[in-house]
């Protein structure tokens, strides 16, 4: 079983997942892809968005959540660790 920190979020109406990740995979295409697929799979969430965990670089799978995410303050967030 794996643990990672993700943060649950419902905002107007769409619910979606901040899931804090290693840099290097925020910044490969491959790895991110699948790592949302696998996130989305386990959280049941489709919506996700992935932050570098120290560059706080974000990827996701809608560019609107991900501007929306950007403008928040990631202490803020509701984070909670999850095992899947």
């Amino acid at each position: 079983m794996a643990q990672m920190t993700a943060a649950l979020v419902r905002e107007q109406g769409v619910t979606f997942a901040v899931v804090i990740v290693k840099n290097h995979v925020v910044q490969s295409q491959q790895q991110s892809t699948a790592t949302i697929r696998a996130v989305s799979a386990s959280l049941g969430c489709p919506l996700v968005v992935l932050m570098g965990e120290t560059n706080k670089q974000l990827r996701g799978n809608r560019s609107d959540v991900v501007r929306f995410v950007a403008n928040l303050n990631p202490a803020r967030l509701p984070w909670k660790k999850w095992t899947v």
